[in-house]
């Protein structure tokens, strides 16, 4: 069970935005280690926010503490019952499949039992924790939290020979990476057959934070007939532009602000424009944000982010002709235009990102 407390003051000026401590309790049906452990991981994220006066922000940060403890609980916290019954000398289930960081419970009741999986009775287990003590009538609960993965065999030392053993698969829990996401969406299979390509999946899923902005297949559709196909037979090229839609830190929406300059892998940059009609990343508008990864956030977009000069000349042969111009929202406008960042269109599939001063 999770209890949590938390207590925001604010000063009592007119815009509400600013706030003097944020106190974050947590309580788990859980051990005092584990406790401390989720304490002191949410003050790193709450001290983080101490210089922000967006309230906005701060509450993107809130909200992230709690997915990340409920996220650590539900994979900490699955119980698996055993019984020890005395009758027929038997565990029941006999065997089991958990993941690490589940717990183990085994109930005794009242006979002459234990149970066993140290290493000196079964040297194949992973690891020796599996052990009562020595077999008596006097305990009722014993449990066990698993901490590595494998195959685990155990037995009631006095009824072993009547075939009073146990097993225990142990499984890595489930993954939720930024790869996972992508390979798990039905509207990024594009997307997953250019990060395959380049092999950017160790990189996507990998223990870390990082922010994806994926577009859609119907994005990659958006683009010149033809260009897909070009890019993946020209993999560096293609590595470049995947990495110009990643940034190397998880950056929720709510940290988002216009105007915003953030760079990406590729060491290029992208700007934030925010108003009326939504969240925007260069040209492309976030259709769905904040989709929470173990190692990051995801944010699904409209169309293909393209670092500042992208071109995909060297894979026609069509001569360069310029075609048109567009704004951050996808508008066509005049290329000459001032003050804002303007994308030219030529009919070779060249798309030039300039800022028009």
């Amino acid at each position: 069970m999770l209890f949590i407390c938390i207590e925001i003051k604010l000063n009592s000026y007119t815009n509400l935005n600013v706030y003097h401590y944020i106190i974050l309790a947590f309580k788990l049906n859980n051990t005092k280690k584990e406790s401390l452990k989720l304490i002191n991981k949410t003050k790193k994220i709450m001290k983080t926010t101490i210089k922000n006066r967006n309230l906005r922000t701060l509450t993107s940060y809130i909200m992230a503490a709690v997915l990340m403890v409920f996220s650590y609980t539900a994979t900490s916290q699955t119980s698996h019952s055993v019984i020890i019954n005395s009758v027929n000398n038997s565990f029941t289930p006999s065997s089991l499949t958990i993941n690490i960081g589940d717990t183990v419970v085994w109930s005794n009741d009242g006979g002459f039992h234990n149970v066993n999986g140290d290493l000196s009775t079964f040297s194949s287990n992973p690891d020796g924790t599996i052990f009562s003590g020595s077999a008596n009538n006097s305990w009722s609960v014993y449990e066990w939290v698993c901490t590595t993965a494998g195959s685990y065999d155990y037995q009631c030392d006095p009824h072993a020979g009547m075939g009073m053993v146990g097993t225990i698969i142990a499984n890595l829990p489930p993954t939720n990476s930024i790869y996972d996401i992508v390979s798990n969406s039905t509207d990024h299979t594009t997307l997953k057959v250019a990060i395959d390509a380049c092999a950017l999946d160790v990189v996507l899923s990998d223990p870390g934070t990082l922010t994806l902005f994926a577009p859609t297949d119907a994005a990659f559709n958006l683009l010149p007939a033809g260009t897909v196909t070009a890019l993946l037979n020209d993999i560096p090229q293609l590595t470049d532009i995947l990495k110009h839609h990643v940034v190397g830190a998880s950056v929720m929406s709510g940290m988002l602000s216009n105007n915003q300059v953030v760079t990406t892998l590729l060491g290029t940059d992208v700007t934030v424009t925010i108003n009326a009609n939504g969240v925007f990343i260069d040209n492309a508008q976030v259709i769905v944000a904040d989709i929470v990864a173990d190692n990051g956030v995801v944010h699904v977009i409209d169309a293909v982010l393209l670092p500042t000069t992208t071109s995909v000349s060297e894979l026609y042969s069509l001569d360069k002709e310029y075609l048109y111009s567009i704004n951050i929202l996808g508008e066509k406008i005049d290329r000459l235009v001032k003050n804002q960042i303007i994308f030219d269109i030529y009919r070779n599939g060249e798309v030039v990102k300039r800022f028009s001063r």
